[in-house]
Formats: C-alpha cells, structure tokens, sequence
C-alpha cells in the first residue's frame, strides 16, 4: 500500500472537512490581507502595507499549502484539470447564476451585472481548463502511440 493510500485512510472525514474549512479560511485571509495591502500602500502606508503582504504570504506559502497537502488536494494533471472543470462548471452553471437572479430579485441591479461579468469569466476560465485536458488527453494518447510503434520497431 503506497504512502498516498494508507495516509488518505489515516485522516477521517470529520478531519477533512475541517481541513478544506481551514484552507477556505487562509484563502480568504489571503486574499483579503492582500487587498488591505493594496489600500494601505494607495493610502501612502508602505510599512503598514508590507504587514499585510508579509501576513497574506504567510497564509498562502505556508499554512494554506500545509493544509493542501493534508488534504492531497493536488492529483495528476488530469486530475487537477477535472477538478477545476467542475468547480468553474458549478460556478458558471449554480453559483453565479443563482446570485445573479437573487440579487435582480433584490432590485440590485449592480450587484446582479457584477455577477453576471463574473460568471462569463468564469465560463471563460471553464473552456479554457476543458481545451487543456483536451490537449493534455491527445498529447498523452500520442506519446502512447509513439512508444508502441517504438516498442514494435525494436521487435525486429
């Protein structure tokens, strides 16, 4: 049994939970710390500015990634292209579209258009990610063939 398998069996579900609402949390530390950077340094307060960024750094190179790599959020490649599908799908597809509507509803137009530019993008990052598996699946069925063809040359 590899490493990878007997430490996936090794975390319990509860604990996975818990670490994928960790990592959501330092993700959004890090966003935001970075943002408050960003408006200290407009603000002239570069020393102020260098905390936030220097926390930010902290909450992503460090604990985020810590906890990624509990969870094993990182696969192949194709793995990590899959996954991304689905997350942009679910946002493209439930998420944005939801808020949007709600938010018409609400009579926020603004907050609904945000929403709206956002889901586009969104669909954008989707088509992007599924042309990638797409050339990551032939690239891969190519160099199969390569090696095949390869293999029954040396036959001889």
């Amino acid at each position: 049994m590899s490493e990878k398998i007997i430490a996936e069996h090794a975390i319990s579900a509860r604990s996975r939970k818990n670490l994928l609402e960790a990592m959501r949390g330092e993700a959004f530390a890090f966003a935001k710390y970075k943002l408050f950077g960003r408006q200290a340094r407009k603000n002239g307060d570069n020393e102020l500015a260098d905390l936030f960024d220097k926390t930010a750094d902290q909450e992503y190179l460090e604990h985020f990634i810590e906890l990624a790599d509990l969870q094993q959020l990182a696969g192949t490649d194709e793995q990590d292209l899959t996954n991304a599908i689905a997350g942009e799908s679910f946002e493209v597809d439930t998420f944005y579209k939801r808020f949007a509507d709600e938010a018409r509803e609400d009579g926020d137009e603004h907050v609904a258009g945000r929403f709206e530019e956002i889901r586009r993008d969104e669909a954008y990052h989707q088509l992007a990610f599924q042309e990638a598996l797409i050339k990551l699946q032939t690239r891969d069925r190519i160099m199969k063939g390569a090696t095949r063809r390869s293999a029954k040359a040396h036959d001889f």
